[in-house]
């Protein structure tokens, strides 16, 4: 309807709004819907788009400030903005100290059938917050033995799935949260990692600093036969 472009477009707007209609400007900020648009038609919102919002948590993201910047714009036009694509607790107290007046995403809920809509309607189930606290960077499978050095011993585990913050890793009991390892993934690359939960023999780790998984994982450990101490806390292992 923009591109075109016509002379009919500014009295159907006209008409539209007589008649209440009330107007969003979608993913603002990609694609077609550019900064130009705002001073054709008279939007009442505009809406962020979820690329914006996607990341926007992590450290040293400028897409808060984007974010900031859509607002304070809006506001300027007198406009209401939503942003798209809230799906965790941090990403929506982000989108809500920035001044978004409103959010959509599957922070709430996923869509619902009509009969799952009117069975909570008619429970009178009120609508909150669901999602997880934060936003999970993007994890690869992979199946691969490593070396996780801890106070002068060495363990052998294998990593479940791998981020460029972090990895499951399994093989390894009773592993205190908060133990420091050095992580041996491959020929010439050791990163520090820290323990942040264990459940049975799986381990969640984080990696001091950020890494690509792809190159991290070339090459390759595999040990054939590994004995190893234990350190405190942890168990002693035999592999074979």
């Amino acid at each position: 309807m923009f591109l075109n472009d016509d002379e009919g477009t500014d009295a159907m707007f006209a008409a539209l709004k007589r008649l209440g209609v009330r107007l969003a400007l979608d993913d603002f900020g990609t694609g077609y819907s550019s900064l130009g648009y705002l001073k054709k038609a008279p939007f009442d919102k505009i809406k962020i788009d979820q690329s914006f919002v996607r990341g926007a948590c992590e450290k040293g993201s400028c897409n808060g400030a984007i974010i900031a910047a859509i607002v304070r714009l809006a506001e300027a036009l007198g406009m209401e903005t939503t942003a798209e694509g809230v799906e965790t607790l941090d990403e929506l107290d982000l989108v809500r100290s920035l001044g978004c007046s409103h959010v959509q995403g599957y922070i709430y809920d996923k869509p619902l059938s009509a009969g799952e809509a009117g069975e909570r309607l008619a429970d009178g189930v009120g609508v909150s917050a669901r999602g997880p606290r934060s936003s999970r960077p993007t994890r690869r499978t992979v199946l691969r033995r490593v070396l996780l050095d801890h106070d002068g011993h060495s363990y052998e585990a294998t990593v479940r799935n791998m981020s460029a913050t972090g990895a499951l890793v399994e093989g390894l009991w009773n592993v205190p949260e908060g133990t420091v390892f050095l992580v041996r993934l491959g020929e010439g690359v050791t990163v520090p990692a820290t323990a942040r939960w264990c459940e049975d023999d799986r381990v969640g780790i984080e990696f001091r600093e950020r890494i690509d998984p792809e190159t991290a994982t070339r090459g390759g450990i595999v040990p054939t036969r590994l004995v190893y101490s234990a350190a405190p806390d942890l168990p002693q292992r035999q592999f074979g």
